[in-house]
This record gives C-alpha cells, sequence and structure tokens, in this order.
C-alpha cells in the first residue's frame, strides 16, 4: 500500500491516541474522530497501572463453580444486572469456554507478548519529550493480600507469572508495611511486580500524546461515527452526526462502542462492555507510593498527581444503563478498612465502559473483508498497559510490516 495513504482514526482514547502517533511517526498523515475531547472517554478513568504482570485472563479453570456466587454477592467485585443477562449470555458461554486449562494456556502466551514490553514501548513512543513531562512513572505494581488465605490462593497465579517472564518479589508484613506505612491491621503479605508501572494522571498521557499528534499536524474533529459508505475497495467515507468524511486506510478504536462498526465493515464481534467505576480522593490524607492491587477484592490503588484513585470492581449491565455509583462507594468502604487514615473529603465518583472480549483478549487485526480497515479494540482491563503496544502492532500492519510481536492470536475472526 502507498505510503502516502492518510489514515483516519475513529477513536480518540488512550488506543486511538497511540495508533495514530505510531502511524504518524512512521510518516502518515493522520485523523482522530471521537466525539470526546481526547482521553476523556473511558481511557480518562482507568485505574493507571501499567500492568506488567497481568500475564493472566480473566477466567481460569473451574471459575465456573465460584460464578453464581459472585454474581449474587452485591457488593463483590462482579455483578450483572438481572435484565442484562439474556443479552450477555452468549458472551458468558464463550468466556467458559476460554476457561479450560489449554486455551488459559495458550491466552496467557499471547497476553505476554503484548502486556510485558508495554511500559517501554510507551518510552520508545514518547522518546521526544523530555522525560520530565512524560507522566508515567515505573515504580512497581504491589498485589496486596489481606489476609492469609489469600497468600495462599495467589501462589499459583504469581508461579504462574514468573513462568511467563514477569519478576516477583515475595514481600511478608513487615516488608509491606515499609512500602505502605498507612496500611492496617488487615494485611497478611504481598507480591510486587517490579515491572510495572502507572500513569500520574491517565488524562495527562492522553493530552501529551494529543498534542504530539497535533503539533506534527495531525487533525481532530468532534463527531460521532455512525456508519460507512461503502466503495469498490472499502469505506470512502464515515458517516457521523456532523456529515460524511472521506477516507482512505481507518483503525476502528472505539473502544466499548466498535461492534456496529466493525461488523458494518465485515466482522462480527463478540465485544461486550464491562462497567468499571472508580472513586477520587483529592486529599486522601495518607501517603501511597506504589499502585496496588487486592485481587480478592477486585480493585485498584493509584497515587496519582491530583489524589488517590480507587478503581475497579465489574458490572455487566449494557452500553445504555444509568451508573450504580453504590459500585464506587463500596471502593471506599473496601479501601477504608485497609487504609484506617484514608480521608474522603471531596471524593467524586466516575463510571465508564472496559471494551471487553470473552477470552481476555484484544482485537489488533486486519479487517476480513477490507485490506485497508483495522481494528484496535476490546482491551478489557488492560487498554492503557496496552497502549502503545497496540499502536506499534497496528501501524506494522497498515505499512505490512512484520512485527516484533506476532499478532496472528488478536485477529478479528478468531471465535
Amino acid at each position: 500500500m502507498s505510503e502516502q495513504r492518510t489514515v483516519t482514526i475513529i477513536g480518540a482514547g488512550i488506543i486511538g491516541l497511540c495508533c495514530a502517533r505510531a502511524l504518524q511517526r512512521r510518516g502518515r498523515t493522520v485523523t482522530v474522530i471521537d466525539p470526546n475531547e481526547p482521553g476523556r472517554g473511558t481511557s480518562y478513568g482507568n485505574a493507571g497501572i501499567l500492568a506488567a504482570g497481568s500475564v493472566l485472563p480473566e477466567g481460569h479453570p473451574g471459575l465456573w463453580k465460584r460464578l453464581p456466587g459472585l454474581l449474587l454477592d452485591r457488593t463483590g467485585p462482579l455483578t450483572i444486572r438481572p435484565g442484562y443477562l439474556p443479552q450477555m449470555l452468549p458472551w458468558l458461554l464463550r468466556f467458559m469456554a476460554s476457561t479450560t486449562p489449554g486455551r488459559v494456556e495458550e491466552i496467557s502466551k499471547a497476553l505476554a507478548a503484548i502486556v510485558m514490553p508495554g511500559v517501554q514501548y510507551y518510552l520508545d513512543l514518547l522518546d521526544d519529550v523530555a522525560a520530565d513531562q512524560v507522566p508515567i512513572r515505573r515504580q512497581g505494581c504491589l498485589y496486596l493480600y489481606p489476609k492469609r488465605e489469600d497468600v495462599k490462593a495467589a501462589e499459583p497465579a504469581n508461579d504462574a507469572r514468573r513462568r511467563r517472564g514477569v519478576e516477583i518479589e515475595t514481600l511478608g508484613p513487615d516488608e509491606v508495611r515499609q512500602l505502605i506505612p498507612a496500611i492496617g491491621p488487615d494485611m497478611a503479605g504481598g507480591a510486587l511486580a517490579t515491572q510495572s508501572g502507572h500513569a500520574t494522571s491517565p488524562l495527562a498521557l492522553s493530552q501529551l500524546l494529543a498534542a504530539q499528534i497535533e503539533a506534527a499536524g495531525g487533525s481532530f474533529i468532534r463527531a460521532k461515527a455512525m456508519g460507512f459508505t461503502i466503495g469498490a475497495e472499502g469505506p470512502s467515507h464515515v458517516r457521523t452526526d456532523q456529515g460524511e468524511i472521506e477516507v482512505e486506510d481507518v483503525v476502528i478504536a472505539a473502544g466499548a462502542f466498535s461492534k456496529p462498526l466493525a461488523a458494518a465493515l465485515g466482522n462480527k464481534v463478540p465485544l461486550d462492555t464491562e462497567r468499571g467505576y472508580h472513586m477520587m480522593l483529592p486529599q486522601p490524607k495518607i501517603e501511597i507510593r506504589v499502585p496496588m492491587l487486592i485481587s480478592s477484592l477486585g480493585f485498584g490503588v493509584t497515587p496519582m498527581n491530583d489524589g488517590l484513585r480507587l478503581a475497579g470492581t465489574v458490572e455487566f449491565g449494557g452500553l445504555k444503563a444509568p451508573p450504580d455509583y453504590n459500585r464506587a462507594q463500596i471502593l471506599l468502604d473496601h479501601a477504608k478498612r485497609l487504609f484506617p487514615g484514608l480521608g474522603d473529603e471531596g471524593a467524586v465518583p466516575w463510571m465508564g465502559h472496559r471494551p471487553s472480549m470473552p477470552d481476555s483478549l484484544p482485537v489488533i487485526s486486519r479487517s476480513s473483508r477490507f485490506r485497508r480497515v483495522f481494528y484496535a479494540f476490546g482491551h478489557g482491563h488492560l487498554g492503557l498497559s496496552l497502549g502503545a503496544v497496540t499502536g506499534r502492532i497496528i501501524a506494522d500492519l497498515v505499512q505490512d510490516r512484520v512485527s516484533d510481536i506476532d499478532p496472528t492470536p488478536y485477529r478479528a475472526d478468531r471465535f
């Protein structure tokens, strides 16, 4: 394909921005279409963790035994709104099909290939920016175990991480207290994933990428993509609520809203949305230096420039149901038990839509129907972690280059 073809990216979240900047650095002219300002959608509210240790899928063997209990616990890390269950049943069946031992092993290898280089790929993508202007810190990520049974339950997962090459340091209670002095009495140990990092402001990271794109001649159009006008070689125009926009190469990076756009371009993908919540604490009154994940409670705690962010839980309820901010309050309640001195004055809740595939792998792929259409969505809990990696793979696909990472496991037509 001609190196002079322009590329239109639909979606100005962290994935779309990384794709745009990676393509731009390869010499392509880029246009980004989104109804919101760059980084103001779901990318705004993520946990901010660049999770090099997230090499295991969400589903695992034996999960089906625990699933009913998880779904019935309204304060637990996973819930489904009753009226939404029939609609998402096909997704759930595919999810369970991905929990066999053999399939989990395949998925884990595919996750490791894209998760582990994530921090370095960001630093490469941003190597033309002064280091002190990049809102990324590489201080590791602590898996925190409040109870003794959590320590025992985490051993198989940490063994699996080590097999994938993740550096994990096991910490006893005293070592955790040295790292997190604000921790309360409910703490049995931890494990530090030393290769991980975090964004001190996910919004600032998105805004930095957007500023680079604009400074290098890229453009942003505030519009909602509704569909396409199809010509002899594929889409000739994107139909938006602001009129038609002529296109050449197209990247669909619209997160949880990508499904109908992909279907219009040749691929029906089993994409659904995991509604995630956060509670932002601008005056936490405690110091947390290292981000942490509390898997048994389903949330993370991340120090950011504007306070402390509590983020997590999974709620299946579709794209249209109103937020249930009790889910964010649950995060705060858990955090107060873990950190007795935590302050919540001015706390602000938020909800966003994680674009999730049933096998925990994103779609990073060329369309099955049109050679100049590409997909970059479905990153689930790992959108921020996989932004720069996805951008590089998409740039390779657009330019017909052999990528350092084999894109086969992330094909749109794998189901």
